[in-house]
């Protein structure tokens, strides 16, 4: 009898695939949603890791004040 934590899954290869790529990164992408790296506008984000392959820390970098922003009413 299979563990009752356990339930099959029936989905195409290339979604398992994609699914098992998931998994491998699990930790660090939570780690990114946790963090709101996909929530940046009008910024970049840098991860840096150890020589591990641990991520050890998220920089962002966003724009303050640009006058490229403004429109001609605002300027």
């Amino acid at each position: 009898m299979a563990d009752r934590n356990e339930i099959p899954v029936y989905m195409p290869k290339e979604e398992a695939r994609k699914f098992v790529l998931f998994q491998q990164y699990f930790e660090p992408f939570t780690t990114m949603v946790d963090y709101g790296v996909f929530e940046v506008r009008n910024g970049s984000v840098s991860l840096h890791f150890d020589n591990k392959g641990i991520l050890q820390s998220i920089n962002r970098s966003d724009i303050l004040y640009s006058a490229r922003h403004l429109s001609p009413r605002q300027g």
